[in-house]
């Protein structure tokens, strides 16, 4: 059974002159575990659109997102989303980012810390961890969202375009990290406008405008 099965969604929206206009058509898609897939295309082509539904950030018009033979409705925990903006709390430290989720989650002291050091030293910020996001780079921050994924211990990564922004060294430095996640048994489907990202043993979809 894949991880994810992505049958048949179409997407539809009413633009400001009333006008119907088709975001994805018949959009069918299998994705194994640990599987790492890249969505390709042009802009306006509908590739965040796509993951925000599988996503469950946003609802198709019709078809279905399956998360291990689930249909999926809505956020759920075993799906971590990451985008071009690291959308951290500028006002909470790199170790209260990362560990924000497990804090809401009621997760023990000793638990949170034990994963924090262990994925803080993933993410290469040792010696980070008592900053704040505006001290930081935006490769840096982009590497904080990416270990507050690890805390989640998801095992879908969606990344819409985690690179964008980035120059071409901390680009690389994030790429390595979805690797590893990859390289983890989690399923990685990444959206991206770089195609020389993309390396052989990635599988690549290309959607049209």
């Amino acid at each position: 059974m894949p991880a994810i099965s992505i049958k048949n969604i179409n997407k539809t929206y009413i633009d400001q002159d009333g006008n119907e206009v088709q975001a994805l058509h018949d959009i069918n898609l299998d994705v194994a575990e640990g599987e790492f897939v890249c969505i390709v295309g042009p802009s306006g082509c509908g590739k965040s659109t796509l993951l925000e539904i599988v996503a469950g950030l946003l609802d198709a018009t019709s078809g279905e997102v399956l998360l291990d033979g689930q249909p999926v409705h809505g956020t759920s925990r075993d799906i971590g989303v990451v985008f071009q903006d690291a959308s951290l709390f500028p006002w909470r430290t790199v170790r209260k980012n990362v560990a924000f989720g497990l804090e809401i989650a009621g997760v023990p002291r000793e638990e949170r810390e034990e994963r924090l050091k262990r994925y803080i030293s993933m993410v290469s910020l040792n010696g980070f961890e008592n900053k704040y996001p505006a001290q930081l780079s935006g490769g840096e921050q982009q590497r904080i969202a990416l270990a507050r994924l690890m805390m989640k211990q998801c095992s879908l990564i969606l990344a819409d375009e985690p690179t964008g922004s980035l120059d071409p060294n901390n680009a690389a430095q994030v790429m390595e990290i979805l690797k590893s996640f990859s390289e983890m048994g989690k399923t990685v489907i990444m959206v991206t406008h770089a195609p020389n990202l993309i390396e052989p043993s990635m599988r690549h979809i290309a959607l049209d405008a």
